[in-house]
């Protein structure tokens, strides 16, 4: 009986070895996120991941190893055998490679990817070409490393497998013994060898104190997916508060996502929309101070524009940014993205409002049109025009192809071309009768057809997603190469986001004498900020390994040719939640939508902000920040004080009374 279990433990023992193998890899590669570690803490952290591996290899390999436990002579010589053992090896080592994808992963965002495999995984053409690009030595190592460990499997497993004679189990009793303390230790793998009450649960990576480096060394990147994605499908309801101050707190504020100017008058302006792909604040010297020297142009333009100084993205991905400035909806981890589920929901979408106000709607990013899942999120806001990097044609020679995420200096040109062309073959004009649908009185009605029948053309939403200043950062033209390259540190961003602010400007001197520039308003935000190294020391000490504040503050700008906004520099606290109510604000439309923000120009803005972290959600004020979960607050700039502690429960009473509207489909109308 000993020698069948032999192979089961052998197969055990390997497995969590070589999860054992990707922690050291994960710890070693990102030592000054895991600094500060006592050597106590250190072992503390990977004995705690043995219960997470072992939860994680028993729930998937559990039936094999029982199988290979069963005492009947004739299945144990039989294919069988050899088959589940190979099986039991293709499956950790698929384990293996995901948790070192997962390694480099975690250097973006300093987490792991958890239930975000549910959204990236429509895009895995743009992950294998990272991979092959500014990734390749994460993706050599990877590879180095599963050869070691396949060698080390084939010694440890394989060989003796194929010398091992097995013997008839002559006591029966002996061989039911052997199964049922099989499946004991299956059972109890499968709980993390916790002997009583609720299984290991992510939450207990943060137990006894735990830091959150302590829990992301402690956590296994596949237990943690697959925890999270079971919860994120069945939409567990988000826990922050108990039931009876939910209760009192929607009483309160039934309409608190409300938001409407009901007095507004159409202005007829156009809106020009460009989300800048990882654009970051420390790097725009016209808001840090600093002198990187690679965004002069909208340095330039910042003093003839409204500037919000404190303004923070509410996530660390492009598509959470997309979805907190089209819809004001917030991310949450109960809860969907937009383009992976969340439009179903009943929402407000800035682009169908605008076509009810007879606007022509036009969204367009530089990458493939389906990157992203931006094709159908396209249709699902209700835009009746969209482009990518299919329809974009090449201007200029560059020194490489085209990058997965595009060429902005194309895609801007492209965007100023379709906005100088006719309407789309539409009707130019809108009459007094169609504009009078949606406004309030006759006669706003009569002025507004008025003002859109001149020039002969339909005022217009466009939004432009792009993408160059993503990694891997291309090789560009010399005139653009301050820095030496690098297509995945800093000094490669810093080039690409020279080019991009070239691009920008470019795009402006093609439109300025356009006749409807001055009735047209630019808005210009990042998506999130840099996710990658810093390569000054100094700079990267001084802001501390941990998740803050600082990797979500962004730039925005809106700028007026007008004058209708004169230059402002404001130091209230805002973000992408914000944007939705503020073009509503800008174009006069009087709808009532629900959002998690406010406009921008309502003097009654709150004075904190939501971020969104995956796993952790945050809270931002003037002084203080906190990130925190249902266990409570994980990381925080300092103690807070009353006024933070009150605003951060008001939060949390908002975060889940958004969540209990979103899961009965009541956000919106």
């Amino acid at each position: 009986m000993v020698s069948l279990l032999n192979i089961p433990f052998r197969i055990v023992v390997f497995g969590l070895f070589g999860f054992a193998v990707c922690r050291l890899q994960l710890w070693l590669s990102y030592l000054d996120y895991f600094s500060g570690f006592f050597p106590s803490l250190l072992w503390m952290s990977l004995l705690k991941g043995i219960q997470f591996d072992s939860a994680i290899l028993f729930s998937i390999l559990g039936l094999f190893l029982l199988l290979l436990s069963i005492p009947i002579q004739r299945l144990q010589s039989s294919w069988l055998r050899p088959t589940l053992v190979w099986l039991s090896g293709i499956v950790l080592f698929i384990l293996y490679a995901y948790s070192l994808i997962d390694s480099s992963y975690f250097g973006e965002v300093k987490r792991h990817i958890g239930a975000e495999i549910l959204n990236i995984t429509s895009d895995l053409g743009a992950i294998a070409g990272i991979a092959a690009t500014s990734r390749l030595d994460a993706t050599i190592q990877g590879v180095l490393i599963l050869a070691v460990l396949f060698l080390i499997w084939y010694g440890f497993v394989i060989r003796p497998m194929r010398s091992q004679v097995l013997y008839p189990v002559r006591n029966f009793f002996v061989g039911v013994l052997g199964c049922l303390f099989t499946i004991a230790i299956i059972v109890l793998g499968i709980r993390g060898f916790v002997f009583s009450g609720r299984p290991i649960n992510v939450a207990d990576a943060f137990a006894n104190q735990a830091t959150p480096q302590q829990a992301n060394l402690s956590l296994n990147p596949a237990y943690l997916s697959f925890r999270e994605s079971m919860n994120h499908l069945k939409q567990r309801p988000l826990h922050l508060v108990n039931e009876e101050a939910l209760q009192s707190f929607a009483q309160h504020n039934p309409q608190i996502f409300a938001w409407q100017k009901k007095q507004a008058i159409p202005s007829n302006k156009n809106i020009v929309f460009i989300l800048l792909e990882s654009w970051t604040s420390r790097y725009i010297d016209g808001l840090s101070g600093t002198s990187y020297k690679v965004t002069p142009f909208f340095d330039q333009l910042m003093q003839k524009s409204q500037v919000w100084e404190n303004y923070y993205a509410a996530g660390q991905r492009s598509i959470i940014g997309i979805q907190a400035a089209l819809t004001a909806t917030p991310a949450l981890p109960s809860q969907p993205t937009i383009g992976f589920g969340l439009e179903i929901k009943h929402m407000s979408r800035i682009a169908q409002i605008a076509d009810q106000h007879h606007y022509r709607t036009l969204m367009m990013q530089t990458s493939k049109r389906r990157s992203f899942q931006m094709e159908n999120i396209a249709s699902a806001l209700g835009f009746k025009e969209y482009y990518g990097q299919e329809d974009i044609p090449l201007l200029r020679e560059y020194p490489q192809e085209q990058p997965r995420f595009g060429w902005d200096y194309e895609g801007l040109q492209f965007l100023a071309e379709k906005l100088i062309q006719k309407d789309s073959g539409e009707d130019a004009k809108a009459t007094t009768q169609q504009v009078s649908e949606v406004v309030s009185s006759p006669a706003e009605a009569s002025a507004a057809a008025s003002l859109t029948a001149k020039e002969g053309k339909k005022p217009f939403f466009a939004f432009i997603f792009t993408g160059t200043t993503h990694e891997p950062f291309p090789k560009l033209p010399k005139e653009f190469e301050l820095y030496p390259h690098n297509d995945r540190t800093e000094s490669g961003y810093l080039n690409s986001l020279r080019y991009s602010d070239w691009a920008l400007e470019q795009f402006f001197k093609r439109i300025e004498n356009e006749p409807w520039y001055k009735d047209t308003i630019f808005i210009l935000s990042a998506d999130h900020t840099l996710n990658t190294k810093v390569d000054n020391k100094d700079v990267a000490e001084k802001e501390g390994a941990l998740i803050s504040n600082k990797d979500f503050r962004i730039p925005l700008l809106i700028y007026a040719p007008d004058g209708s906004l004169p230059p402002m520099r404001h130091q209230v606290i805002a973000s992408q939640y914000d944007l939705l109510p503020s073009m509503m604000d800008l174009l006069g439309f009087n709808n009532q939508v629900s959002a998690f923000g406010h406009s921008l120009f309502d003097a009654s803005s709150q004075s904190y902000a939501y971020l969104y972290q995956g796993d952790m959600l945050g809270f931002v004020n003037s002084k203080q920040w906190a990130f925190f979960n249902e266990q409570g607050i994980q990381s925080q700039s300092d103690a807070l004080d009353e006024v933070s502690k009150q605003e951060l429960e008001g939060l949390k009473l908002k975060l889940q009374y958004a969540d209990k509207l979103l899961r009965d489909n009541q956000w919106a109308p």
